[in-house]
């Protein structure tokens, strides 16, 4: 969205805007990086004008956002998962099942290992 369009759709939709100090995009990290992965990930949304639209799409990525898509930032898991205690589960697994796929790619390659005559 442009800041025209985005001014415009924040007044019709009574949404109070607030702006954190120039040149410290640290403030709203966490906003400023959702509103840059949206931007990037969903061009569409510039051409949508149907403010009903609009927010059946938002709705649908921010379900996607917090529910599908792994965050790097949190150990490639999902804010849902992270928020209801299952990340860490998830993370121990996941390096669980790499320590049994090295420890079987060992053992796979000295089995066919040839020992020079």
């Amino acid at each position: 969205m442009t800041t025209s369009a985005t001014r415009v759709f924040m007044a019709g939709a009574r949404i109070a805007q607030h702006f954190g100090r120039p040149g410290t995009p640290n403030d709203q990290a966490w906003i400023e990086s959702l509103f840059g992965h949206v931007k990037d990930e969903h061009p569409h949304l510039d051409k949508l004008t149907d403010q009903g639209a609009l927010e059946a799409e938002l709705d649908a990525i921010r379900t996607f956002y917090n529910e599908v898509r792994l965050h790097e930032g949190i150990g490639y898991v999902t804010p849902d998962d992270e928020h209801h205690g299952r990340g860490e589960a998830i993370r121990a697994a996941r390096r669980a099942g790499l320590k049994t796929a090295h420890e079987a790619r060992v053992a796979t390659r000295r089995e066919l290992r040839q020992d020079p005559p």
